[in-house]
């Protein structure tokens, strides 16, 4: 069995500080003091363990890329089918901008419908960066004051000219 005990010393804000950085996975800053305590045994105290400061290593920088052929058909095999769909229609837009009003009824969706559809998007661009090491910007957004969802051209352009077509889902 796994027990974990967590103690937090210092004042209001110092605390509220570190379980902010534990929280995002950034303990490099922080003070760690490990205890081992056997299931068999009473606890052992603070005062009784060997304590040590553990520093956990620091995660590699990832760079930041553009988007390549290569990240394109990753990206691709990632995407839920649906989600496909949508960056289909939009990669062979005029200018790989399409209206939300146009996408939705060159899709027959709904509002709901289309950001369901999108669902996929972030966890599959979290992916391409642990698959490629590399961050790379969103591959769509959606300006909410012109109310058009905008392609990267480095992504349109490799979807068409890999001829990337939506999987079908089997139902």
């Amino acid at each position: 069995m796994v027990k974990v005990t967590l103690t937090m010393e210092g004042d209001a804000e110092e605390v509220i500080a570190a379980i902010r950085k534990l929280a995002v996975g950034d303990a490099t800053s922080l003070t760690i003091v490990a205890e081992t305590v056997d299931d068999d045994s009473p606890e052992t105290t603070p005062e009784a363990a060997s304590a040590s400061s553990v520093s956990p290593p620091a995660p590699p920088p990832v760079p930041e890329g553009r988007w390549t052929i290569d990240h394109v058909r990753t990206f691709w095999r990632y995407l839920a089918p649906n989600a496909q769909q949508v960056y289909h229609q939009v990669a062979h837009s005029n200018g790989y901008v399409m209206s939300r009003q146009s996408l939705l009824d060159a899709m027959g969706l709904t509002e709901r419908q289309l950001s369901g559809r999108m669902s996929s998007v972030g966890h599959s661009v979290r992916r391409i960066r642990n698959a490629h090491n590399v961050s790379l910007p969103h591959p769509m957004a959606f300006d909410q004051s012109s109310d058009d969802y905008k392609m990267l051209p480095d992504v349109a352009d490799a979807i068409v000219r890999l001829n990337l077509t939506p999987t079908t889902s089997e139902a």
